[in-house]
C-alpha cells in the first residue's frame, strides 16, 4: 500500500559540508566507537604528509609561551620551545613570520626533496637532528616548512585541551597550491563552501586550503573543554575573539593572539 504522505516529503538535496565539520565529526566518531573505553589514546599509523610537529612562530616566543600558557593551559619546557605533557608534539619559535610551522612525515627523505624542488619550493640538505632525519623547505607560496623522515609505524591522537584537532591553510593561489602539495604528499583537494576554501584529502590531523590571502599562513584550531571560558581568557591575555558560534560539529570562536596570528578554538 503507497504511503499516503509521501507526495509530502522533500527531495533529499546533497551539500557540501564545512570541512571543518568533516574533521572534527572524523575525531567524534573515532572517540566514540574506535578509542577503548577507558579513554586511553588511539593507535593510529603515520601516513606521509602528516603533520608530525607543529610550532607557533611569532616574534617572540616567550611571550607567545605566556599567552597560550594561559589561553590552552600549555606547559612549556625550561628553554621555551617544547610544549610538554600533551600527546602532540608542538612547539614555539621566535620568528617576524606568524604563522604555525609544520614538520610533514616522509618515508624517503631523497624523494620527498627532489619532489619539492620539482614543483617550485625549495628544499635544504637534510640533517640528522636528535628527533630524526629534517630537512627545512619553502612551498611556492612562500610558506617554510619541514620534511621529517618517519617509518610507517603507530602514533597517539587524544584531542586534549590545548591539541591541534585542524589546521587551515591560508596562501596566495590556491590552484599553485594545490598543485605544490598534490605533487609533493600526494594530496587531492575537493571543493570546500567558502568561496576558494578546500577540504585537503590525506593528511592528519583534518587539513583545509584558502586562497585569495596576501600572505601565507597557516592557522591552527585548539581544542578546549570550555570555549566561553577560554574566549574570555583569549581576551584577557590581550587577544581577540569572536562570540562563540554553535556549528553542527560543536561551538568554535575565531581569535587572534596578542602578537597578530590566528587561530580558532573548538569544543567539539
Amino acid at each position: 500500500m503507497t504511503d499516503p504522505f509521501e507526495d509530502l516529503l522533500e527531495p533529499v538535496i546533497p551539500v557540501d559540508p564545512d570541512p571543518r565539520f568533516a574533521a572534527s565529526l572524523r575525531a567524534l566518531l573515532e572517540a566514540a566507537f574506535v578509542r577503548p573505553m577507558s579513554g586511553g589514546a588511539m593507535p593510529t599509523t603515520i601516513a606521509q604528509g602528516d603533520v608530525v610537529y607543529a610550532s607557533v612562530w611569532s616574534p617572540d616566543s616567550a611571550r607567545a609561551a605566556a599567552f597560550y600558557r594561559t589561553v590552552l593551559g600549555w606547559n612549556v619546557s625550561d628553554d621555551g620551545r617544547r610544549v610538554v605533557g600533551l600527546g602532540q608534539h608542538l612547539g614555539l619559535w621566535t620568528d617576524p613570520r606568524r604563522t604555525t610551522f609544520l614538520s610533514h612525515s616522509v618515508a624517503d627523505m631523497d624523494a620527498a626533496m627532489e619532489r619539492v624542488r620539482a614543483a617550485g619550493g625549495t628544499a635544504g640538505d637534510a640533517v640528522e637532528e636528535p628527533y630524526g632525519l629534517s630537512a627545512m623547505c619553502v612551498d611556492n607560496q612562500g610558506l617554510p616548512f619541514a620534511l621529517h623522515h618517519a617509518e610507517p609505524g603507530a602514533r597517539s591522537e587524544t584531542f586534549a585541551q590545548g591539541e591541534i584537532v585542524y589546521l587551515t591553510m591560508h596562501v596566495r593561489d590556491s590552484l599553485s597550491a594545490r598543485e605544490f602539495y598534490g605533487s609533493v604528499f600526494g594530496w587531492t583537494f575537493t571543493p570546500g563552501r567558502v568561496e576558494d576554501g578546500w577540504q585537503v584529502q590525506g593528511p592528519y590531523p583534518g587539513f583545509g586550503m584558502q586562497g585569495g590571502h596576501a600572505e601565507a599562513a597557516v592557522l591552527p584550531m585548539y581544542a578546549v573543554d570550555d570555549v566561553v571560558a577560554a574566549v574570555a581568557r583569549v581576551r584577557a591575555a590581550g587577544g581577540t575573539a569572536t562570540d562563540p558560534e554553535q556549528m553542527p560539529y560543536g561551538i568554535t570562536s575565531d581569535c587572534v593572539d596578542d602578537q597578530g596570528l590566528g587561530f580558532y578554538l573548538g569544543q567539539l
